[in-house]
C-alpha cells in the first residue's frame, strides 16, 4: 500500500516539475504559449497574434487571446449584430474615456525625461480631467434612455439585452459628435 502511495506522489511531483519547466520556457519565449483551453475559451472567439519578444532581437512569438473583451465587443461580433464600424469605434472611444475618468489620481510622480520631452501627450490628472470632459460632452447630446444604455453597456460592461436599438442610435449620435471635431 505504501508503494502505491509513493508512486502516486512521484507522478504528481513529476507532472508538477513538467508544468513548472513549461511555464519557465513560455516566459523565456522558447516554448509556444498555448493560451486558454478551458470551457471559457471554447465559448468565446479566440484570435492569434504575434508579439515581439523583449530583448529577442526582433523575434516574435504567437499568443492567443480572447477577442471579445467587453459587452460592446460581443454585441459588435454577434452574427446578427446591427452595430456599424463607426458606431463601434464611438463606443470604444466612450469606453476608454469612461474608464480613464474613473481612474484615481497617481500618488507618485514620474521623472522620465521622455515623458517630459513629449509635451503633447496628456498624463496623470490631465488625462483624467480630459476624459471627464469627453464623457460629459458625450452625455449632453444623448437622450436619457440612450445615456442609460451607453453607460450600462460601454461604461459598466453590462449585457445589451433589450437596449440594442437605443444603444445603436446613441452611438450614432456620438459618432456624429466626434466626427465633427
Amino acid at each position: 500500500m505504501a508503494t502505491i502511495e509513493a508512486e502516486r506522489v512521484a507522478r504528481i511531483l513529476k507532472s508538477d516539475r513538467r508544468y513548472n519547466r513549461l511555464c519557465r520556457e513560455i516566459a523565456a519565449g522558447t516554448a509556444p504559449d498555448p493560451g486558454a483551453d478551458g470551457p471559457a475559451s471554447l465559448s468565446r472567439r479566440i484570435v492569434q497574434d504575434a508579439i515581439a519578444i523583449a530583448g529577442g532581437g526582433g523575434r516574435t512569438q504567437s499568443v492567443r487571446r480572447v477577442a471579445d473583451e467587453c459587452a460592446l465587443d460581443r454585441f459588435y461580433h454577434r452574427p446578427n449584430g446591427t452595430l456599424t464600424p463607426t458606431q463601434y469605434a464611438a463606443g470604444l472611444r466612450f469606453r476608454r474615456a469612461w474608464l480613464r475618468s474613473a481612474r484615481r489620481a497617481r500618488t507618485t510622480q514620474t521623472y522620465d525625461t521622455q515623458e517630459i520631452e513629449r509635451g503633447g501627450d496628456l498624463s496623470g490628472q490631465e488625462n483624467t480631467c480630459y476624459a471627464r470632459e469627453l464623457v460629459s460632452e458625450a452625455l449632453e447630446v444623448l437622450s436619457a434612455a440612450q445615456r442609460r444604455a451607453i453607460v450600462a453597456v460601454c461604461g459598466e460592461d453590462e449585457r445589451v439585452g433589450m437596449r440594442g436599438k437605443t444603444l445603436c442610435y446613441g452611438l450614432e449620435k456620438l459618432a456624429d459628435l466626434w466626427l465633427r471635431k
